[in-house]
């Protein structure tokens, strides 16, 4: 019997790192779409998502039946626990890749063909960092390592920064864009960008608890 339930639950695991990459990949092509103006790339972003959404459906009834079939307990039953939301997680990082592919396709049709550099410069590395948590929250699931995940938060701070970055320049430059729907499409963008780094963070710390135990955990800014 407990070898069944490790074969299950190391094929639940599996396609929780399978759901990651996928949402990884979304958000590597809704940064790019969104540096290079690529409507393209933004039509492929909004359509992958469909597989992710199925990943989560999928998990989540696998982690409800192998709960009511082996009623784990300890670790175990923090592990289940913890994907289930895990999973929560990655699916909303997928849909803000989508949000960021639809600013996209706003702008453009807006007749938005490129922004300026020093807003892109910005964009990119924010892009950047948030690629860089959400790397590291899964490599932490995958691996089992606390004292990674416990390091997401650090990248984290640099994110909030750059955003707030981004609102100034786009306040100080207020004036010079006609279309107020330019910057209210590029803040939402870098907005998405910061969640996309909080939810990596809600990952790592689900990661740290499932191993560790410790609650505290979740109420570290307190």
């Amino acid at each position: 019997m407990r070898k069944t339930f490790n074969e299950q639950l190391d094929g639940i695991i599996e396609d929780v790192i399978t759901m990651g990459s996928l949402s990884q990949q979304a958000v590597h092509n809704a940064v790019e779409a969104l540096v290079e103006m690529n409507v393209e790339l933004a039509d492929k972003t909004i359509e992958g998502d469909k597989e992710i959404d199925d990943y989560d459906i999928s998990i989540e009834e696998k982690c409800v039946i192998l709960q009511a079939e082996y009623q784990p307990v300890a670790r175990d039953l923090r592990l289940i626990h913890s994907i289930s939301i895990i999973i929560i997680h990655i699916e909303r990082i997928g849909d803000l890749s989508v949000n960021i592919a639809k600013v996209v396709k706003r702008l453009s049709k807006s007749g938005v063909e490129k922004m300026e550099i020093d807003i892109i410069e910005l964009l990119v590395e924010m892009g950047n960092l948030v690629q860089t948590e959400f790397n590291k929250a899964l490599t932490a699931f995958k691996n089992k390592d606390a004292e990674l995940a416990n390091k997401i938060d650090e990248i984290d701070d640099a994110v909030d920064d750059l955003q707030k970055t981004v609102f100034r320049k786009f306040f100080s430059k207020a004036k010079l864009f006609e279309d107020v729907r330019f910057i209210a499409n590029a803040s939402l963008a870098s907005r998405y960008l910061e969640r996309i780094g909080d939810h990596a963070v809600s990952i790592g710390e689900r990661v740290i608890y499932f191993l560790t135990g410790d609650y505290k955990v979740f109420h570290r800014s307190i």
